[in-house]
């Protein structure tokens, strides 16, 4: 395979994943993938992928096979170490999807800035799923003084920001009837 070749997969595979309108595009997206990683099997970027069609192909055990993949190949991966965190959400395994997330900040380089967003978004995500309701509402307030215009983060913490107005609220004794 061609340099071209593997870039007009991964460019393809990216494609059907991102406009996919059923199972068959995601399965038609595994192919281009498969035919990339064949070309260029220690490629992290195309593992990176597989994770993210497997996912989105509700396998979660073989996205975690390939996103363990990627990070084997390339550790220092923040992209690589978030896909590998939202992925262990999936599995509900949350504990490690937490350790997973902040490596991934912990990596963070200032090319990767595009991932902000989603990384504080993942993280409260996991400490909201752990009902650490506290650390999810103070790591969505550092995520919106990083991404102020964030609709994603601040969709994330209404709900959390209603529960604790709710939570304050007491019933009176001998109220309406």
């Amino acid at each position: 395979m061609r340099h071209d070749e593997f870039d007009d997969c991964m460019e393809m595979a990216r494609s059907l994943l991102g406009g996919y309108e059923g199972a068959g595009d995601l399965w038609e997206a595994n192919e281009h993938v498969n035919r990339a990683l064949r070309a260029r099997p220690t490629e992290p970027e195309a593992w990176i992928l597989k994770s993210q069609i497997l996912s989105s192909l509700d396998d979660d055990l073989a996205a975690l096979a390939a996103a363990e993949m990627a990070i084997r190949r390339a550790p220092r991966s923040t992209e690589a170490q978030y896909v590998r965190a939202a992925v262990l959400a999936d599995l509900e395994r949350y504990h490690d999807a937490l350790k997973a997330v902040e490596r991934a900040f912990r990596h963070m380089q200032p090319e990767d800035d595009w991932l902000l967003e989603d990384l504080y978004y993942e993280k409260a995500a996991i400490l909201d799923a752990l009902d650490r309701a506290d650390e999810a509402m103070a790591t969505f307030e550092a995520g919106l003084r990083q991404c102020p215009e964030s609709t994603l983060l601040k969709a994330g913490i209404e709900p959390l920001r209603r529960e604790k107005v709710r939570s304050k609220l007491t019933v009176l004794p001998g109220g309406l009837r």
